[in-house]
């Protein structure tokens, strides 16, 4: 099942605003200081939503790292060959002294951040460190698995 690059920006955004939307009294996923350090566990609860949607895609996660300073990191979702990162726009809130002059440089941010990967800035701005890999569940990879 194919996703077209307007339906993922259309989810990005309607998915950013209910995270926006969530008290971080009441929701525990959610922390008061949203974005900033949740790229990750926001990135993962959006992969559970495409999944929801679109059960038959295969998302990739990403985690990078600033190549002249790896303690700055970051973590996005790849749908189909589209980067999507809906909390990139806390580079705009973290202090200077904790970043390096490129992400500096590049602000302001945008809260929702969707493009092909060769026109994604993420790209270069972050060296990749790892790559996740998420589809429905253990049964499709099951299903994948015993057809070998």
């Amino acid at each position: 099942m194919s996703v077209s690059k307007l339906e993922i920006l259309g989810e990005a955004v309607r998915f950013r605003q209910l995270i926006q939307s969530c008290d971080p009294e009441k929701t525990e996923l959610v922390t008061g200081d949203f974005p900033v350090m949740n790229c990750k566990m926001t990135s993962m609860i959006l992969v559970y939503h495409f999944l929801k949607l679109y059960p038959n895609l295969e998302i990739k996660g990403l985690g990078g790292a600033r190549p002249e300073n790896r303690l700055i990191t970051h973590y996005w979702i790849e749908i189909e060959g589209i980067a999507v990162d809906i909390t990139g726009d806390q580079y705009n809130l973290i202090d200077d002294n904790e970043l390096d002059d490129s992400l500096i440089a590049l602000r302001p941010y945008s809260p929702i951040h969707v493009a092909k990967v060769g026109d994604s800035f993420l790209y270069d701005l972050f060296e990749k460190s790892y790559v996740d890999t998420f589809t429905a569940g253990l049964q499709a990879y099951v299903s994948l698995s015993l057809s070998v």
